[in-house]
């Protein structure tokens, strides 16, 4: 197969397949630069979802290392953002054969 292996992707796939992680990369996608707090009360405003800040923060650090959000300090507040350009680099050259398929 003409696709080389990334270990990148099984973190990808292992960080979306969590409902409250794509809730949360669903909050960043309406509104990006959101603290912890911020993210916190979306989600219970929103979807109803009661976790700890303690449970929204090891869910960020799942995101984070899977390259899809990516975090900065705004004075003594860490704010998280999307990054999506991580997520189509690493799952283009895995879904693109099968857009090519039937173009030969």
């Amino acid at each position: 197969m003409g696709v080389p292996f990334d270990m990148n992707l099984s973190k990808l796939f292992r960080a979306l397949g969590d409902d409250t992680r794509l809730l949360i990369l669903y909050q960043l996608k309406k509104q990006n630069d959101q603290s912890l707090f911020e993210l916190c009360a979306r989600l219970i405003e929103a979807h109803s979802v009661t976790l700890t800040r303690q449970a929204i923060s090891r869910h960020l650090n799942t995101l984070e290392q899977a390259g899809l959000i990516s975090t900065a300090w705004r004075g003594r507040t860490k704010v998280h953002s999307l990054t999506a350009a991580s997520f189509k680099d690493t799952i283009n050259p895995w879904i693109q054969p099968f857009f090519n398929r039937g173009a030969k």
